[in-house]
């Protein structure tokens, strides 16, 4: 019938379009998702190559640290971090190099890194040997000479300059996924919109035929078509019949299954571009924790290094607080003869202040023991200058009339060394005498402690051991002074090492912020992520719609 034939011509028209639009939508979609993961996954790996470049500093700030360690204290022990750099230099700049063997300028800032730190790491080498074999002279003029520094200057300026492409990169490919992701969404909701334009455009075509089953017919596709248009996959159609109005609702059907396939690609995509920007967040994130940890770390060193440099005002501190402690509990005990009650009360707090004590005391105990090894260490050098002095005085005799003066100045030197033994000896027994003293007041401290926590009922017998336990507190003031002045001393040797921490705790600073801004950028990314996932969770399609349709209709 010429009508039937009107009918079934724009039908299929209409389904052609929407097919067309489905399979271009569905292209686009897969070529977005792919350009979106490439994109991530550079991105992924300017963050490699950022955090590489990090730890390439920082490998050679600790073999610097390690240098700086041996010089000082000439133990091997504090080589182990150059050591550990050595062996992994090599390895760090093959990893960055191969990340970015596609930019030349790169490479080539990279290739003038690693000479530098060849270099460095070779002048490091010479200090060691230099100090191993006593050549002090001219370590220190080598150290004096800035050489070092102007190295690690120039290696750091090469980084930066490194660091600044790879910012500048990202910035790109940051802005690239953006643009991917926003025409991923346009193309969706452009198709989406176009089907619904021409599906409704095809109902509207079939309603002017003036036909009562055709409008009953057209009914059920308009209820098909407002539950697509309302984001609903999961309607049915039956088809009953062969004829034009089936073969429309059966187009329809294929239609809806169609965007059901499209949607639930969509979905799927988004769930992808959502997890892999969790992923990538979520490494980043352990990245952040692991260098915060780095800086706790580094910190918590520093804070050491000062903590030994400002011993002695802490000790004064402390015996102000012992003393203002004893001035309490002697209160609290008179006051405690009158008032059974308050004096249980003041007892329990002398206890926890009693044990306050105990542990200060302990900790100065350990502080007498660091100088012990100080007073140790004066020894061996004045018997180094002692021995030097000898040997001055038998070049001097050597040489005659020549060397008197010299003989003059060995002998002095000699004396200053003698005196400085002396002096020494009588500071060893002075801190012998305060460790046993301190001693004597934990012993004392325990065992007021332990008359504490037995009664409180002999008010008379509590009173007479805390007037004891005052008394002996009050006597160890002397020997708290004699602790603060040799820890001035020992303030003195930590203040070099308390410099390199403080300068390696600002490098890894520096990196915990640029970690900070970089999960910052993948907040934002996953952000967007989410953001499609939640445009397109709106539309409702049944899982078994994909598996419905004939191979033909899938090849479609």
């Amino acid at each position: 019938m010429p009508r039937g034939i009107k009918i079934n011509h724009f039908v299929t028209g209409g389904c052609a379009v929407i097919v067309s639009l489905t399979g271009i939508a569905s292209y686009i979609s897969n070529s977005n998702t792919n350009s979106l993961i490439e994109s991530n996954n550079w991105v992924n790996q300017t963050y490699a190559i950022k955090a590489q470049l990090k730890e390439l500093e920082k490998l050679l700030l600790d073999a610097e640290t390690g240098q700086r360690g041996f010089i000082i204290t000439r133990e091997e022990r504090y080589l182990e971090p150059y050591k550990l750099a050595q062996v992994k230099l090599k390895d760090t700049f093959s990893q960055i190099r191969s990340k970015i063997l596609e930019n030349s300028r790169q490479i080539q800032t990279l290739g003038e890194i690693e000479k530098l730190s060849q270099v460095k790491m070779a002048e490091l080498e010479t200090t060691i040997n230099l100090k191993r074999i006593g050549q002090e002279k001219e370590l220190l003029a080598l150290i004096l000479s800035n050489k070092g520094k102007k190295l690690m200057d120039e290696i750091r300026s090469k980084m930066n300059e490194m660091l600044a492409v790879e910012d500048q990169s990202l910035i790109e490919r940051q802005k690239q996924a953006n643009q991917i992701q926003s025409v991923a969404v346009l193309v969706n909701w452009g198709t989406f919109c176009g089907i619904v334009i021409v599906t409704i455009a095809v109902c509207l075509g079939i309603i002017l035929i003036p036909s009562r089953e055709l409008a009953r017919a057209l009914q059920t596709a308009f209820h098909l078509a407002d539950r697509v248009a309302a984001g609903d996959f999961t309607s049915n159609v039956e088809i009953t019949a062969n004829d034009e109005i089936n073969k429309l609702m059966a187009a329809l059907q294929r239609m809806k299954q169609k965007l059901s396939t499209l949607i639930r690609q969509v979905q799927g995509s988004g769930i992808q571009v959502t997890t892999s920007a969790t992923q990538i967040a979520a490494a980043g994130k352990q990245l952040e924790t692991t260098i915060s940890e780095q800086v706790a770390s580094t910190n918590q060193v520093t804070a050491t290094a000062k903590e030994i440099a400002a011993t002695s005002k802490e000790l004064a501190h402390t015996m102000e607080q012992v003393v203002t402690m004893s001035q309490a509990t002697t209160t609290a005990a008179n006051i405690s003869q009158i008032d059974l009650q308050r004096m249980e009360t003041s007892m329990r707090q002398l206890a926890e202040a009693t044990n306050t004590i105990a542990t200060r005391l302990g900790i100065i105990s350990e502080k007498a023991n660091n100088i012990n090894n100080i007073v140790l260490t004066i020894t061996k050098v004045a018997d180094q200058t002692n021995l030097l002095s000898l040997n001055a005085a038998i070049e001097a005799e050597k040489a005659g009339e020549y060397g008197l003066g010299f003989a003059v100045v060995a002998r002095e030197i000699r004396r200053l060394a003698d005196q400085t033994a002396v002096a020494t000896l009588d500071i060893e027994q002075m801190v012998k005498q305060m460790q046993s003293s301190v001693s004597t007041g934990v012993m004392e401290m325990d065992k007021f402690a332990a008359e504490v926590g037995r009664s409180v009922a002999d008010v008379s017998h509590i009173s007479s051991q805390i007037g004891q336990i005052i008394q002996q507190v009050q006597d160890l003031n002397p020997h708290f002074a004699a602790v603060n002045q040799g820890m001035e001393m020992q303030s003195l040797g930590a203040q070099q090492i308390s410099d390199a921490m403080v300068q390696l705790s600002s490098t890894s600073v520096q990196t915990a912020d640029s970690l900070r801004e970089i999960n910052q950028a993948l907040a934002q990314l996953n952000q967007v992520a989410r953001g499609l996932r939640q445009e397109v969770s709106v539309f409702k399609v049944k899982s078994d719609d994909f598996s419905s349709l004939t191979p033909v209709d899938v090849a479609a």
